[in-house]
């Protein structure tokens, strides 16, 4: 995922981190806070899970926020 921030200095810089991911999925997918790169880190079952939906949240340095479905 990829936000942007038109601050400028430390107000600009952003981390990425999950959510309220459900507990089921914190062990399948790992994110980078510094890139927003989600990896999965184990099989995924779709027998089990038609499809997967994670909360990301996207924060400043000066705290604000922001949160985006990924499906």
């Amino acid at each position: 995922v990829t936000a942007t921030d038109r601050d400028e200095g430390p107000n600009a810089e952003v981390k990425y981190s999950f959510f309220k991911i459900p507990e089921k999925f914190n062990k399948t997918f790992k994110m980078d806070p510094e890139s927003g790169e989600i990896v999965i880190i184990e099989n995924l079952n779709f027998e089990e899970h038609e499809f997967y939906e994670l909360v990301v949240q996207a924060r400043d340095a000066g705290g604000l926020s922001s949160h985006s479905k990924v499906l």
